[in-house]
């Protein structure tokens, strides 16, 4: 069975993302990978992380688009250094859904159907989607929003009724995490620091 693997706010942490993928066995031919938005700002490494992403994609994977994303749409010209990127980033989807999941960057806002949500919400909502349950048959996978700002330990997934964060906080110096949603592990690496050739496996 393909299994299905999720990552979210790379943040520029092209090494981190390839370690934990290699440290995970992934098979672009058998695996579905899910990437989540945000691959650039506040790490070191931003162009490398989108060359990576878009080979992701062009080998399968489905990336979404996130706030950083868009604000590189919206605010770079013709010069800049993400100028040639902006094709590519406008062509990433906002949310993808499948029989399962519902994959979204920052979340969706409620009572409100998926096709009908602002783009604006799903990029960047934290309160309304995060504080309410949500009347959704699918689990919600997303990230922008680090998990120890929810009331976990840092690191951690955040995991409720139908709802996964997997923003671990590699934005902030932190964690990168990949999420094996098939088989309910955590795959996590500090994007600081000397254990980060070192991923660890848990359960969620």
């Amino acid at each position: 069975m393909k299994r299905i693997l999720a990552i979210s706010d790379i943040h520029g942490q092209a090494y981190a993302m390839e370690c934990l993928l290699n440290y995970a066995n992934y098979n672009p031919t058998e695996d579905r990978l899910f990437l989540l938005g945000d691959y650039i700002g506040k790490g070191s490494n931003s162009l490398e992380t989108l060359k990576l992403v878009k080979k992701y994609v062009q080998d399968g994977a489905v990336a979404l688009r996130g706030n950083h994303e868009q604000r590189v749409i919206k605010e770079c010209k013709k010069g800049d250094q993400l100028w040639k990127w902006k094709p590519f980033l406008i062509s990433l989807p906002l949310w993808y859904e499948d029989s399962e999941y519902l994959f979204v960057h920052a979340g969706i806002r409620p009572g409100i159907p998926i096709k009908k949500q602002k783009p604006i919400d799903l990029i960047t909502i934290r309160k309304p989607f995060l504080n309410k349950s949500i009347p959704f048959e699918k689990t919600i996978v997303f990230g922008h929003t680090p998990t120890d700002r929810l009331g976990v330990s840092l690191g951690s997934l955040w995991v409720k009724k139908n709802k996964i964060g997997i923003d671990t906080g590699a934005g902030h110096g932190n964690y990168l995490s990949l999420a094996d949603l098939s088989n309910r592990l955590q795959y996590q690496v500090p994007v600081d620091g000397k254990e980060k050739d070192h991923p660890i496996k848990a359960a969620f």
